[in-house]
């Protein structure tokens, strides 16, 4: 899918693709107006982090060209959409056409003959994309060896599953490894019955740390730290039923949900019990085909998709990189 960010000039300049025809392969979502792309990339984007391309209109952005490129940059370390810039009659010596090529972006539109600009933006849609620009290879995204700076303390994060065996344990500790390693302080509380945390301490051989325990950065614990920490990661299981005042007060809250047939019924009802609060969906184990479609029938104003990878180690904290850091960007400090 390709979401278009446009000026008003240039509203109908994707239209020649035939990508809006109801049965395309690659369906563009447009969106028309004035844009701060730093704030699009922070506060907006995660509603379209299921994007595949993403093609920017220069004048539909107030930033300046530093600003853009910056914030370019930081787009590339959150989410894996491939950007494609529409910038007529920019030049190879322009300092922002180099600044483009320095932040890993091929995909620049530059002619100003509307012919030409339609040759240009069909080989950025292609399958390669633009070849003729020697760019910089993309920066790792949110899996690499990043470092943040967190200022905010005790943000809740409450981990909820739409059932049984969904995977919630696996996202709660995965999002907190994550997290100890690019930066933050970090607690992990199991808040249900199921007894995995005494599983998880013998496994991993934890190291006892006052009321609780430790492991890589981590700190684990059965009830609330009584010490501050940036990030408080609650794994509530699959039953809220005693800890929802925890789940409708979270600062943020992660619905770990089915979309197998025997399985969306499950991920309904849990939307359905908190309709009007937002939640992002994680989704596990989802086919590269299907993703589209479950979007567009699972996401609203208030829930969120994403779609986790395949993640066989429960603290591999970099399978999912990208969608955590799509979750807690806004907490980021520097």
């Amino acid at each position: 899918m390709v979401l278009y960010l446009s000026s008003t000039q240039h509203t109908n300049l994707l239209d020649f693709t035939g990508f809006y025809e109801p049965d395309s392969e690659m369906p563009v979502k447009k969106m028309v107006g004035n844009f701060v792309l730093k704030q699009f990339v922070v506060y907006d984007m995660r509603s379209f982090a299921h994007f595949t391309d993403v093609v920017l209109d220069r004048p539909a952005f107030g930033d300046t060209d530093e600003e853009f490129a910056q914030a370019i940059q930081e787009f590339l370390t959150m989410y894996s959409a491939r950007v494609t810039v529409i910038c007529e009659g920019l030049m190879q010596a322009d300092p922002l056409f180099q600044a483009l090529l320095d932040c890993g972006v091929g995909n620049i539109v530059c002619d100003t003959e509307i012919w030409e600009i339609q040759q240009e933006i069909r080989e950025c849609l292609s399958d390669q994309g633009m070849t003729r620009y020697a760019a910089k290879e993309r920066p790792d995204r949110a899996g690499g060896q990043e470092h943040y700076r967190f200022d905010c303390k005790n943000v809740a994060v409450a981990v909820i599953g739409s059932q049984s065996r969904i995977g919630v344990t696996t996202a709660a500790v995965g999002l907190s490894a994550w997290l100890a390693r690019v930066g933050a302080s970090v607690c992990y509380v199991e808040a249900h019955t199921d007894g995995h945390l005494a599983t998880l301490v013998r496994g991993y051989e934890m190291e006892t740390e006052g009321e609780g325990w430790q492991f890589e950065g981590v700190h684990y614990r059965s009830t609330r730290p009584k010490e501050d920490v940036n990030f408080v990661v609650y794994d509530l299981g699959s039953d809220f039923t005693g800890e929802r005042e925890l789940l409708e007060r979270a600062d943020i809250r992660l619905l770990v949900c089915g979309t197998k047939p025997y399985e969306l019924g499950f991920t309904v009802r849990l939307q359905a019990s908190l309709s009007g609060v937002y939640a992002h969906l994680l989704c596990p184990f989802v086919a590269e085909g299907m993703k589209n479609d479950l979007a567009d029938a699972l996401q609203n104003d208030y829930h969120k998709v994403m779609f986790s990878e395949y993640q066989p180690e429960l603290t591999d904290s970099d399978c999912n990189a990208k969608q955590y850091k799509n979750m807690i960007a806004r907490y980021i400090a520097g």
